[in-house]
């Protein structure tokens, strides 16, 4: 199986695992005043900007994905892009924002990824980031921070997503 096939297996598995998970958390019981219906949104990809300026990353992070909000919480998404070492990434994340102010949510995206070579030499890896989200009734923004580690360059991330439904 090529690298493309494995990672849309690897990301229909995930969020398969995914929902299941969450159909059998049983009844959510939600504040009337805080209940939202189940929103997609088509993410465009984004933009990078890292800690280190000399490295030379590629900033513009053009790509494709999809995220299914089922609650105010949680979300699941998946997608491509071109990354910022000149590589296509295809990730699968769960992320839980259980702290919200008005149209802000903040929380933590947690999921497997692959594409960058300093980790596991570009095959899937779990990651986990912070990540606040605004939503609007048409457009949204996801930022996140990866902080730098080993072998990663830190960097302060940009998602543009557009509501579906």
């Amino acid at each position: 199986m090529n690298k493309m096939s494995s990672s849309c297996a690897l990301m229909l598995v995930m969020l398969g695992a995914c929902s299941a998970a969450a159909a059998q958390s049983g009844p959510v019981v939600l504040d009337l005043q805080t209940e939202s219906k189940a929103s997609l949104w088509l993410n465009v990809g984004g933009f990078s900007r890292h800690f280190d300026r000399q490295a030379g990353h590629n900033e513009n992070n053009l790509g494709v994905g999809i995220e299914y909000r089922t609650s105010n919480e949680l979300s699941f998404m998946a997608g491509n892009y071109y990354n910022s070492v000149r590589k296509n990434t295809t990730y699968a994340a769960a992320n839980w924002q259980p702290w919200s102010i008005g149209a802000f949510k903040l929380g933590a995206a947690v999921g497997i990824m692959n594409g960058y070579p300093a980790m596991n030499r570009g095959g899937n890896f779990f990651a986990a980031l912070p990540m606040v989200t605004y939503e609007g009734r048409r457009f949204g923004l996801n930022v996140g921070l990866i902080p730098s580690l080993k072998d990663v360059d830190g960097a302060v991330i940009v998602q543009f997503k557009v509501r579906v439904n």
